[in-house]
């Protein structure tokens, strides 16, 4: 029988620190509402140091902003010297997938290069907090149902073979790891800041196509991603799953 019959629960990251990065925008900002709300001391890492410090306000007294760049090394370095010691780690940046769109054979080296951006911010965080990480601590990673289920419409082919990278270095970390819990969530498409490179009309009509074509007949939401987050920093016998939040594009 088991010594303890509690059940994991957001309750859980009560006092707890989370960093999140990519948090001035879409998910990481919805993840970084999320944890706040329910008492955890949340700090938010992202580029922009202007746009970060508004996302801040929105957060609360549980939050504070540090400008981080997570493709620099000693960026990456420093903000996690600043934190010291966390119990979890939230990678949800990714690169602006409309602007980085391009046919395989006539890919510049310049666009290969910035659309595995979303491996290399991975990889250089999760190496400079797991060392620092509390027991019963976490990583969530951030990849994308396309790894498994390439667009037909192509032009995305690194940023895909980047978002597989991310599952594979999730998986295996959590098995390197452990006892540092290591998972990630694969969204579909999420109605975020990633699409502000389409006119209005463009996005719009995404929208209501694309979204209705779903079994939920809508995109992804933001706050709907974090609730997927928060389950991965609290279920104490998760790791190593990579879990598709797609509002049921891959059984379509």
């Amino acid at each position: 029988m088991s010594e303890s019959n509690h059940l994991p629960s957001s309750a859980d990251l009560a006092g707890k620190t989370v960093v999140v990065i990519g948090a001035s925008s879409g998910q990481g900002l919805a993840v970084s509402r999320a944890a706040s709300e329910i008492g955890a001391t949340v700090v938010m890492a992202s580029r922009t140091a202007s746009k970060l410090e508004a996302a801040v306000k929105t957060v609360g007294s549980g939050a504070r902003g540090v400008a981080t760049n997570m493709l620099d090394p000693t960026s990456i370095t420093a903000l996690f010297d600043d934190v010291g010691e966390l119990d979890h780690l939230v990678v949800t940046a990714v690169a602006d997938e409309v602007k980085n769109r391009s046919r395989f054979v006539d890919m510049t080296d310049e666009i290969a290069t910035r659309s595995l951006d979303k491996f290399w911010g991975s990889f250089f965080a999760s190496r400079a907090a797991a060392p620092r990480i509390r027991p019963g601590g976490s990583i969530t990673l951030t990849s994308s149902i396309a790894a498994f289920d390439p667009p037909a419409d192509g032009g995305f082919a690194m940023m895909n073979a980047a978002s597989a990278a991310v599952a594979t270095l999730g998986r295996s970390l959590a098995a390197e790891l452990k006892p540092i819990r290591v998972n990630v969530i694969a969204p579909g498409v999420v109605d975020s800041g990633v699409w502000d490179s389409m006119s209005d009309t463009e996005r719009d009509g995404f929208r209501s196509g694309y979204g209705s074509s779903l079994p939920v007949g809508h995109l992804g939401r933001p706050e709907e991603l974090a609730a997927a987050f928060l389950y991965m920093m609290t279920n104490t016998y998760t790791t190593g799953s990579v879990l598709p939040v797609d509002g049921g594009a891959l059984l379509t």
